[in-house]
């Protein structure tokens, strides 16, 4: 019984220490394995860097950052270009699992961690990179960032109650409009303002003042709130007004309306939030606009056609001018006997007719005799360019309702409902160009409205397609469509 017993023992301290190889194994292979995983997690693999918190918009508007690895050969930032998705470099980047690059924009070639950098006005964007996460796969190594702002944004947005006041300066000034500092980019500190006579931020714009373009200023941030006086030199004449801002801090944007009515310029809604999202400063404005050229709905100017554009240019001396909406608006439906007061009554068409065609004749005794090389007298109707001129007399006297439904359609401030004579000259301009127009505009077909009153109940239209001019149109029954024109 006794050696049973010792064989049992010995069997049980047996099987324990083939149980203690069997642990001592697993636990070997667990630690191989972390070693693998830890290896192949370091191995250095194609670098991109994925932003977070930002729309496509606005990356696409970004456009590139500036990005600093340990290793980097000469140690400068590389510029990485947002391909749709994310930011990749231009020249072949590795980096492993552990990395932790510092990330800037704007890029500026032979940028070092450590370089410090003058800024002034304009400032515009300052970001800085924020690292959120490292993820890795068999192909890349992928860095999750966001971009925080450096500056704080002053946004003015100007509105006159005249469609054609045209701007020249705006200049902004106080003891919290500090425009000139030190920044260290790729560390993402910007400090220190230079001296006292950088208190004055001046834009020499020469643009309409109701395109629409808001006009914003990156400033150095404060924690302390200060008075503002704000200048405007307006058709040649300077206008001002004050007021205090509240603290300007950093990623913040603050918001002035402002509004020229009567020829004194005043203050109206303002408003501040703490972060706004990445805008391109718009192109400083040029004297190369040309002919065929569109607006945007945000009052710019481009040369190309896209879903953002507007208007058509169909006149400018390279600066200024006017574009036809692509797409006719039905605005002028809404203008009852009430609102539509221009106190100015065109008697003739053309000094003869009060109805009749104005292209090829149809009959002789019904011709109206139009040209665009022809000046009429601006006591007619197709003597008259100025539509804009007699939309603002009707938006003056215009009600309550009919100026709401109006504001709300027209896109931009400077939109106005053409002249007989503006419509004229553009059916011989489509004419002029009907084999080259742009694609996504509209020929204007059928009766159209115009902003030219023939009598105290009635105005004159034109049939664009049948180029036909009546003066016998009623006020207070009209559903004609409306083409709009657009100053810039």
């Amino acid at each position: 019984m006794r050696n049973f017993g010792l064989i049992m023992l010995l069997a049980l301290l047996l099987a324990g220490c083939s149980g203690n190889t069997r642990n001592g194994d697993a636990l070997s292979a667990h630690h191989t394995a972390e070693k693998v995983k830890d290896g192949w997690s370091k191995m250095s693999k194609p670098l991109e860097i994925e932003v977070s918190g930002r729309t496509k918009a606005e990356l696409e508007a970004i456009g590139s950052l500036a990005v600093w690895l340990d290793g980097m050969e000469d140690g400068k930032a590389v510029e990485f270009h947002f391909d749709g998705k994310v930011f990749k470099p231009s020249v072949p980047v590795m980096a492993d699992s552990t990395a932790s690059p510092l990330v800037c924009y704007p890029f500026l070639p032979s940028l070092h961690p450590a370089d410090t950098v003058a800024v002034s006005h304009p400032l515009g964007e300052k970001l800085a990179g924020q690292i959120q996460s490292v993820t890795q796969t068999n192909d890349k190594t992928k860095i999750t960032m966001k971009l925080e702002e450096l500056t704080a944004l002053l946004r003015l947005i100007l509105k006159s109650d005249n469609i054609s006041d045209v701007m020249q300066i705006l200049e902004i000034q106080g003891d919290c409009v500090a425009t000139a500092g030190f920044l260290i980019p790729l560390k993402g500190m910007l400090d220190g303002r230079r001296s006292d006579t950088d208190r004055v931020c001046s834009v020499l714009s020469d643009c309409l003042l109701n395109n629409g373009i808001p006009h914003d200023f990156n400033l150095i941030p404060t924690e302390d709130s200060g008075e503002i006086h704000i200048t405007l030199k307006v058709n040649g004449k300077k206008l001002s007004v004050s007021t205090t801002l509240p603290p300007l801090r950093r990623g913040s944007i603050t918001e002035l309306r402002l509004q020229v009515s009567d020829g004194r310029l005043s203050l109206g809604s303002s408003w501040v939030d703490t972060r706004h999202p990445f805008e391109k400063q718009p192109v400083a404005a040029t004297d190369s606009v040309k002919t065929g050229y569109f607006l945007q709905k945000n009052g710019a100017i481009s040369p190309k056609l896209d879903e953002n554009s507007l208007a058509w240019v169909i006149k400018t001396d390279g600066r200024h001018g006017k574009a036809v909406a692509l797409d006719d608006n039905s605005t002028c439906n809404w203008f009852g006997k009430r609102s539509f007061r221009t106190g100015h009554v065109f008697e003739t068409a053309d000094g003869k007719l009060r109805e009749g065609y104005f292209g090829q004749p149809q009959e002789e005794e019904d011709h109206i005799v139009f040209s665009p090389r022809i000046r009429f007298p601006a006591s007619c109707a197709l003597g008259f360019d100025d539509g804009a001129a007699l939309t603002q007399a009707i938006l003056r006297n215009a009600t309550g309702h009919a100026l709401k439904n109006f504001q709300d359609k027209r896109v931009l401030p400077s939109a106005y409902i053409p002249s007989l004579a503006e419509m004229a000259r553009l059916a011989h301009h489509l004419e002029k160009h009907k084999d080259s127009l742009p694609s996504f505009f509209k020929i204007p077909e059928g009766t159209y409205a115009t902003s030219c009153e023939s009598g105290a109940d009635t105005f004159y239209s034109i049939d664009m397609s049948g180029w036909f001019i009546t003066a016998y149109n009623s006020k207070e029954h009209s559903d004609m469509k409306t083409r709009l024109f657009y100053l810039f």
